[in-house]
């Protein structure tokens, strides 16, 4: 299905809807290769060169894929906001016309919640209080109010990122049906055995048998802020470009699948807790902003999931 060192599928997000799991669950399968980083959103242009890992050019970009062998039947990555950008579809299809495109969709309304969560935890995001961030997206449409740890603004406008009804409309207008295919996170959670199986059979691979689903990235937040910022700190010095060659070929050389290879232990700064419900008030106002969203969602998936307004 695949020719070796090009990938022929693309998890293209959405984020916080599951991609985390799944392309994991995507890597340990003998069939399928799974680039290092997870997310080079290489076919983003329209985010800065900082999101894009290490990876600016097309040949950075192949060099990802060089491990890929003939057992490989299938070759992909999985960068969460190529879904949200206004070009990373255009330029896959570019790319290769005949891709296999998996979406991940959830409840935008838990969708912009966790994502304002996952924010706090990485520093994105400094305002704490999700009602407080939500209520700012005006004031950053303008530039204002952007945290410096922020490297993309545009990640903090909630409702765009978690637009997916607008979203899944492009990207079925851009490919042909048969190519894509959309998972629903509610699906995933609660059968994802089939819903994993399904996944494989669109991707033209054997199943494996696989019985074990860990949970992965589950909602996390910061014991110790300042270790935190250093860990971002090594993670940014990484970066430049003088660096960028030693970095990928360190990662090759020892396999590693971490997107860093100078950070601090995430144990050192990381807590594991639940989410508290959001208050009914600000879920039901909410609810009332999404719901055009929701429906051309139902309508693309034909579908109904009016549920998740209530």
């Amino acid at each position: 299905m695949t020719s070796s060192r090009r990938p022929n599928f693309f998890i293209v997000g959405a984020p916080k809807c599951g991609t985390t799991a799944l392309s994991e669950y995507l890597r340990e399968h003998p069939s399928i290769f799974m680039s290092t980083p997870k997310e080079p959103h290489y076919f983003a242009a329209d985010f800065n060169p900082y999101v894009r890992h290490y990876v600016h050019t097309l040949d950075e970009y192949l060099a990802l894929f060089e491990a890929c062998k003939e057992h490989h039947l299938a070759a992909g990555e999985a960068s969460v906001f190529y879904l949200y950008s206004s070009t990373a579809l255009s330029n896959i299809r570019a790319f290769d016309p005949d891709a296999r495109i998996i979406a991940m969709v959830r409840n935008p309304i838990d969708m912009a919640y966790s994502l304002h969560s996952q924010y706090c935890y990485n520093l994105r995001e400094t305002v704490r209080d999700f009602r407080r961030a939500w209520e700012l997206q005006a004031v950053r449409r303008e530039g204002k109010a952007i945290p410096s740890t922020s490297p993309v603004p545009a990640y903090l406008l909630y409702e765009d990122v978690c637009s997916l009804g607008s979203q899944v409309e492009r990207l079925l207008q851009l490919f042909r049906r048969e190519q894509v295919k959309i998972v629903v996170f509610d699906d995933f959670a609660e059968r994802t055995k089939a819903a994993y199986e399904d996944v494989l059979a669109f991707l033209g691979v054997p199943s494996d048998g696989r019985e074990r689903f860990p949970r992965l990235n589950p909602n996390t937040q910061l014991s110790s802020r300042w270790i935190k910022w250093l860990e971002l700190q090594v993670t940014n010095l990484a970066r430049f470009r003088p660096l960028n060659n030693i970095v990928l070929a360190t990662k090759r050389t020892l396999g590693l699948k971490r997107k860093r290879i100078f950070g601090i232990s995430p144990e050192r700064y990381t807590r594991y807790v639940e989410r508290p419900p959001l208050d009914p008030a600000f879920r039901a106002e909410l609810a009332n902003t999404f719901r055009p969203e929701i429906d051309r969602l139902s309508r693309a998936l034909d579908r109904d999931l009016s549920h998740w307004l209530e």
